[in-house]
């Protein structure tokens, strides 16, 4: 391959590359040289079909902090990921359904990061689910779509992290119901061992006495090996992810959360200043439909456990089968 098939697309401003130093130990004249590397290796796995990308594998190797070998195994657990989440990570081609999914408002990404260097920010809505209509399924495979795209394209996302904020306002257990243990307990491992971005913070704000059974609910499919530690004003919590601090607080409403975020960071409908919901749907419109090919390629990648060399994935062994979750309580005031 020439040498500009592995330059990044996009330059970095000297504020970002400077963080991108600190937090993901990238060096501009390493870059290159590590996609060679991942590309020979992915050509030599015989098991592996996967994306080579420049902007997908420099995904991977942030969100990794330039760690080949670490790069490697989160990148195989995620092709891996198409057999066995095959519901949430095969056809996903962009259909009319999916659009509708999108228009639903389900999950809304605004324009802007928390800052110039910041993380970006999703919001879950998940009362927008109508149990009649749709089927959380629909939702997940929207929400990793976007995830995706976002790694390819953001650079804040890749080096900051993401901040995902869930609204529990009337959220029925009618919705929670839809969604299985083992969907959520494999959503939870994709996004903790496989995906190419981090959460660093996470927000249910609109949390009712009455939506502590949903939080329970949610919170029982959390894998086990992550500790949960609650403070004693039972609003802030903390559990490790891979080597970092995530940090989950539950808010009694929405206000709370500026605490934690500047307004610029929210949509218009929560108080904020990045733009209108409305708009941020019509511009996940378009970007699905600007992926269209990209996404209609799916179906060459995943991979073939009969062709793997060396010890069988224990992800592909079943690992994922006995990964338990632990019941935390959570009680408000």
């Amino acid at each position: 391959r020439s040498v500009t098939a592995t330059k990044m697309r996009r330059p970095l401003s000297p504020t970002l590359a400077k963080l991108a130093e600190k937090e993901v130990n990238e060096t501009p004249d390493r870059i290159q040289q590590d996609i060679i590397i991942l590309r020979v290796w992915i050509r030599q796995q015989p098991h592996l079909r996967a994306r080579t990308d420049v902007d997908f594998l420099i995904a991977f190797l942030r969100r990794c902090r330039y760690s080949l070998e670490e790069t490697k195994r989160r990148i195989d657990r995620y092709f891996t990921h198409y057999n066995l989440f095959p519901e949430i990570m095969n056809n996903r081609c962009v259909t009319q359904r999916l659009l509708d999914i999108n228009r639903m408002g389900i999950h809304v990404i605004p324009s802007r990061p928390v800052s110039p260097e910041g993380p970006r920010v999703i919001i879950s809505q998940f009362r927008n689910i109508d149990p009649k209509k749709s089927n959380p399924r629909e939702a997940f495979k929207l929400v990793f779509i976007m995830l995706e795209l976002l790694a390819l394209e953001c650079d804040n996302a890749s080096i900051s992290g993401l901040i995902w904020v869930v609204d529990a306002r009337d959220v029925t257990m009618e919705q929670m119901m839809q969604y299985d243990p083992f969907l959520l307990k494999k959503a939870f491992a994709l996004v903790d061992q496989c995906m190419p971005l981090k959460f660093v913070e996470i927000h249910m704000i609109n949390m009712r006495k009455e939506g502590q059974t949903i939080f329970n609910f949610v919170t029982k499919f959390l894998p086990s090996k992550l500790p949960f530690k609650v403070s004693p004003d039972v609003k802030c919590f903390e559990f490790l992810i891979i080597c970092k601090i995530c940090q989950f607080v539950v808010h009694k409403k929405s206000e709370d959360l500026y605490q934690h975020l500047p307004r610029e960071a929210m949509t218009i409908e929560y108080g904020g200043t990045n733009g209108y919901q409305a708009e941020a749907i019509d511009h996940w419109r378009q970007k699905l439909q600007d992926y269209k090919d990209y996404l209609a390629k799916d179906a060459q990648y995943g991979t073939n456990e009969k062709l793997r060399v060396g010890l069988a994935s224990a992800w592909a062994n079943g690992e994922l089968d006995g990964m338990s979750g632990s019941f935390r309580k959570l009680e408000l005031d």
